[in-house]
């Protein structure tokens, strides 16, 4: 009997239980009962540690896994649960190449189409960063008079920071209703993020759940909605890695420090998983455009939040990046256009919207977790819970380093500056705060599961 399927992605992850049989895209309803002691899988936890999220089918827990792209899940009595892999659909579209007006025109129609197939007085919530991304999204919106567009601000001066900045300008342009949503508090929201993902990634997304429901609570209604997730990846912006091992596999993860040192653990994990999936891909990862595609496959247990988040607040998200043609149509775009996104930089520049180029005043620099950490302080990790796991020195460190002190805020500030940040980076000077903080968000949700 077929339980359930993922698509070419795996862009809303499956979880199962391999002992209970269960299986559900939340991943609370396939964990061990309340009354059973959990069981760790070392190696399981020590990805999750290094990637900050759940990599290669694994959870932190022994038991409980999830399927990977292209894939089915089977139950029998005989065998239980068994996963069954699918031909990769990627492989059928290496050779599909369109024009880069083509490519645009391909994203317009099907942002279009979905538009038609709502309600016509149906409001589009759109999350405008003013990248490029939702600025693409929003051109080819059909009608602008359905669009609501919020927009948070990620530097210390929320107002002018460089996402407010371009969106306020878009807005502008466009004629549409935008606001900005001040966020910051995002640390309220631990409880909400470790009942919807729990072990499944680290607790980073906090964030989302404040801007949404701030949002909601301007809102009343059902909105669809209109999000531009992973539209970056194929558009250009990730470099290409040098891999020469299963090691090198963490290059593809961009955790972008929201990590964990899983050489702090108390458990002996093997390599077997990491291992078995660069014996499986390691020739196609020779290939930049198949570098692009598994970081996604293996960031979408992360970033597939970005749909679910607004789903719990009762929008209907949709997205035209998921669809495998328009992502190979961006990928195969000659690389030289590709680079740095050159082919959407000119794009814009044609249609009037580049914003970067209209010496527009702004914040550049992301302080948004150091934001939070000053104004709601987390709570200690739990030193008694963690330490059957993890050193106890590594759990003092991350507890005196989240707790912000004035050296450690000046610290931070100054290695924000561009310049003199880079020289002190290079000259070993950490931001131990950062540091700290993103291994708390990846033991959190572990403590919590203890």
């Amino acid at each position: 009997m077929l339980v359930g399927e993922s698509d070419w992605l795996a862009s809303t992850p499956l979880f199962y239980n391999v002992e209970s049989g269960d299986a559900s895209s939340d991943i609370w309803q396939v964990m061990p009962a309340v009354d059973v002691p959990v069981e760790l899988h070392p190696e399981g936890l020590y990805n999750f540690l290094d990637f900050g999220y759940s990599v290669f089918g694994q959870t932190p827990v022994t038991n409980v896994r999830f399927l990977p792209p292209a894939s089915q899940l089977f139950e029998s009595s005989e065998r239980g649960l068994e996963v069954v892999r699918q031909s990769d659909p990627v492989d059928d579209w290496w050779d599909y190449r369109l024009a880069e007006s083509d490519v645009i025109e391909l994203i317009r129609e099907r942002v279009q189409n979905w538009e038609a197939s709502l309600p016509p007085d149906q409001e589009i919530v759109l999350p405008l960063s003013g990248g490029y991304d939702s600025r693409l999204l929003l051109w080819c919106l059909k009608d602008k008079e359905r669009v609501r567009a919020y927009t948070y601000g990620l530097s210390e001066d929320q107002y002018r920071s460089t996402e407010v900045v371009h969106a306020r300008t878009l807005a502008r342009h466009f004629g549409i209703r935008w606001e900005r949503i001040p966020i910051g508090d995002q640390h309220w929201f631990f409880a909400d993020w470790n009942a919807a993902f729990g072990i499944s990634t680290h607790a980073h997304g906090m964030y989302h759940f404040e801007f949404y429901t701030k949002i909601r609570e301007r809102l009343i209604g059902n909105q669809a909605f209109l999000s531009g997730i992973i539209g970056d990846a194929w558009a250009g912006s990730l470099p290409r890695r040098q891999l020469r091992g299963a090691n090198d596999l963490t290059q593809l993860g961009y955790s972008h420090g929201l990590r964990a040192d899983p050489q702090r653990l108390r458990l002996s994990a093997s390599n077997a998983l990491r291992n078995q999936f660069w014996s499986e891909n390691r020739d196609r990862l020779s290939d930049h455009r198949f570098q692009v595609v598994a970081s996604m496959r293996l960031k979408l247990m992360l970033l597939s939040y970005l749909m679910s988040v607004p789903r719990r607040f009762g929008f209907q998200p949709w997205t035209p990046f998921l669809d495998i043609d328009i992502a190979m149509a961006m990928l195969n775009l000659p690389q030289v256009r590709r680079a740095n996104r050159q082919w959407q930089r000119d794009f814009f520049l044609k249609v009037g919207l580049d914003l970067e180029n209209k010496n527009l005043k702004s914040k550049k620099r992301n302080s948004l977790n150091h934001q939070a950490m000053r104004r709601c302080p987390v709570e200690r990790l739990d030193m008694e819970k963690l330490s059957e796991v993890f050193d106890q020195d590594y759990i003092r460190w991350i507890n005196r380093n989240v707790d912000l002190s004035a050296l450690s805020d000046l610290r931070t500030k100054v290695l924000g500056v561009p310049k003199a940040g880079g020289a002190l980076k290079r000259l070993g000077v950490r931001d131990k705060s950062l540091e700290a903080y993103g291994a708390y968000l990846c033991l959190r949700p572990i403590e919590k599961l203890l």
